[in-house]
């Protein structure tokens, strides 16, 4: 479950602009927690005046280990006629895992995104070699207790008046928030986003019964499909701690140590809840996310708002149909929404 929105800036730069310049990370404040033998690097981004934000926004995103933001250069040849000379146009493709649009973001929030184990803030091109301690670090306890320290800095030395510390969870994150909402008492409201409430292992099972529906698998092939999931999952449990051992690319030591059902801490949190999904989403299907209010409600439970975007899929974004339609990111609506049901909430 990765999310990678790309966009292309189309700008003229002179040579020197493809050196090694930062172009998103001079925008943020960047720090670091030393603690355990370990650090965690976290970032800050404030539109505006620091010391009139009203809350604080922590970005907590999806599974793989990608930088914030890779940029890629490009020199392209252009001419569009015989005798035209031609022109070299020269643009960076940027890859990004911070959803958000800067230029944009809401003033009164501080954005807080905190970088995965040794991975980068930034990175240029493709040449970056994910360290073997990302590697070890990739499973959910250790995001959480990551998620976990940020949220006390922040409160005990940068924003020590703050009213609201918002987590906003994406695809893996979900994971990541649920179970952080059971742990620290400071947070306020919980956006969780593009998850679903079982094991995710469930979910593959459910996208095999969704071939079957839609006729792209007989029930002989769904059963052999499925068994397969099951060996797959047996021999996770057998080799728990391997990290060389992988399976949909993630090593099997992240698989033991991560998945569990959400469900069961979200259950346990008493603040607000929003759960939002796409009813497009291939990633993780929406009939997983409606466990959640069907448990809310079996279990008495009011403190959950349940929000379903009928055209929007994983990255809460328009796929396109065909070749006249273009693809169309709704992140910032979707923003939009949730921060008025934080300040609602």
């Amino acid at each position: 479950m990765k999310l990678i929105l790309l966009a292309i800036i189309s700008l003229l730069f002179t040579c020197q602009s493809f050196g090694q310049k930062k172009y998103f990370e001079n925008k943020f404040e960047h720090y670091s927690i030393i603690k355990n033998n370990d650090t965690i690097n976290f970032h800050t981004y404030s539109n505006g005046n620091l010391l009139l934000k009203k809350s604080v926004l922590l970005y907590i995103q999806g599974s793989g280990s990608e930088p914030f933001y890779k940029l890629i250069k490009h020199i392209d040849t252009i001419k569009t006629s015989k005798n035209e000379e031609p022109k070299i146009k020269k643009y960076l493709e940027v890859s990004k895992t911070l959803p958000f649009d800067l230029k944009t973001f809401p003033k009164d929030y501080l954005l807080v995104a905190i970088s995965k184990k040794d991975i980068p803030f930034e990175i240029f091109g493709n040449h970056f070699k994910v360290p073997k301690s990302f590697y070890e670090n990739d499973n959910l306890n250790y995001r959480v207790w990551q998620a976990n320290e940020v949220v006390n800095y922040l409160l005990n030395n940068i924003l020590k008046k703050q009213t609201k510390v918002i987590l906003f969870g994406h695809s893996e994150g979900t994971e990541v928030v649920a179970k952080l909402g059971t742990i620290n008492n400071k947070i306020s409201n919980i956006g969780y986003f593009s998850g679903g409430g079982n094991a995710q292992y469930y979910d593959f099972i459910l996208d095999i019964r969704k071939h079957v529906q839609r006729g792209e698998m007989t029930e002989e092939e769904s059963i052999i499909e499925t068994e397969k999931v099951f060996n797959e999952i047996k021999d996770i449990y057998k080799h728990p701690n391997s990290l060389t051992k992988k399976w949909l690319g993630h090593s099997y030591s992240k698989w033991s140590s991560s998945v569990e059902p959400s469900i069961d801490n979200l259950l346990k949190i008493n603040i607000p809840i929003y759960v939002a999904h796409g009813a497009k989403d291939k990633a993780v299907p929406i009939e997983s996310a409606y466990l959640i209010p069907i448990e809310f409600i079996r279990n008495k439970k009011t403190n959950l708002t349940f929000k379903v975007y009928p055209k929007l899929d994983h990255s809460f974004s328009i796929l396109p149909q065909s070749e006249n339609e273009e693809y169309v990111e709704k992140w910032n609506e979707v923003l939009e929404e949730f921060l008025k049901w934080c300040e609602m909430n």
